[in-house]
């Protein structure tokens, strides 16, 4: 491959994909907290322990340039300074040790508070991990609207754990850029009312609709309008744990050409050999055409 088309594929803007909507660990180094929390297991511990190794081998260092002031049994050929700060950190008797300067005695007493702070802050992460409640909504990749100018735009979701959500409340807005003064663009909002805004708990799968009456933005701003706005809707689904009681909360974008006309989602349930209902996973994208 040419060096000019490699040059200009990595100039490209990087294509962001809209399946979970939710920002990938690597970009959220600002947010240490939300990247500890969507960090993959296998990374999140090797993160923590390279928190622990890189306090011991600072506090080392630091030992190191008093070393006649400490004094420990350790393994051969590590120095009594590393010995120490290892054994501070976690306050393992692996020998006894004693400091004899004041440096040495303030530095043991800086690294016990700095242990305290870390173990503090290892275990609140693990106890966000344990009780996180990950989003569970897969939706679909279109929406449809199944008539034009009297119809519904619909957008629907599957989810495999239904138990978590309570008092679940579901939105859909759309977003418009709207040129103000020459060159001065401000983004409106403009709510699309559902015909289901509510249910006391969140359901396996569940189709949203907006009705386009008279009143509704779609109509009054028309497509065309919203496509050279720069328009997308976005949809947002708000509970309540069920254990915790916290906030939930998971949102799905869509561009104007994700809307299908003319069609409207395909049956999700269906029953098997002994009658009993089933949901279809694989058939979330699937639609028909309206007869």
């Amino acid at each position: 491959m040419r060096l000019p088309t490699v040059l200009s594929q990595l100039s490209r803007p990087a294509h962001r994909t809209l399946d979970h909507q939710r920002s990938p660990w690597t970009s959220l180094w600002r947010q240490p907290v939300s990247m500890a929390m969507r960090m993959p297991w296998p990374v999140f511990f090797l993160a923590m322990t390279l928190i622990y190794l890189a306090e011991v081998l600072v506090f080392a260092l630091a030992f190191q340039l008093d070393p006649g002031h400490v004094q420990a049994d350790g393994v051969v050929g590590v120095p009594d300074g590393g010995i120490f700060a290892l054994q501070n950190l976690f306050s393992a008797s692996f020998q006894s040790a004693m400091v004899s300067s004041p440096y040495t005695l303030g530095l043991a007493a800086g690294q016990r508070m700095v242990a305290i702070l870390t173990t503090a802050m290892v275990t609140g992460l693990f106890f966000l991990r344990f009780t996180q409640v990950d989003s569970p909504l897969r939706f679909s990749r279109q929406l449809c609207l199944s008539g034009w100018p009297d119809g519904h735009l619909s957008c629907r979701f599957v989810t495999a754990d239904p138990s978590y959500w309570l008092k679940v409340t579901y939105a859909m807005v759309l977003f418009v850029d709207e040129e103000i003064e020459p060159g001065v663009c401000q983004r409106r909002i403009h709510p699309l009312p559902l015909l289901n805004a509510a249910t006391p708990q969140l359901h396996l799968t569940a189709v949203l609709s907006h009705r386009l009456t008279p009143d509704s933005p779609l109509l009054q701003l028309g497509l065309d309008a919203i496509a050279r706005a720069s328009g997308a809707v976005m949809v947002l689904v708000e509970g309540s744990d069920e254990v915790t009681g916290s906030s939930l909360l998971q949102v799905h974008h869509y561009r104007l050409e994700d809307i299908l006309r003319g069609r409207t989602f395909a049956d999700l349930v269906s029953a098997d050999s002994q009658g009993r209902r089933r949901v279809d996973f694989g058939a979330l994208d699937r639609t028909v055409p309206i007869g």
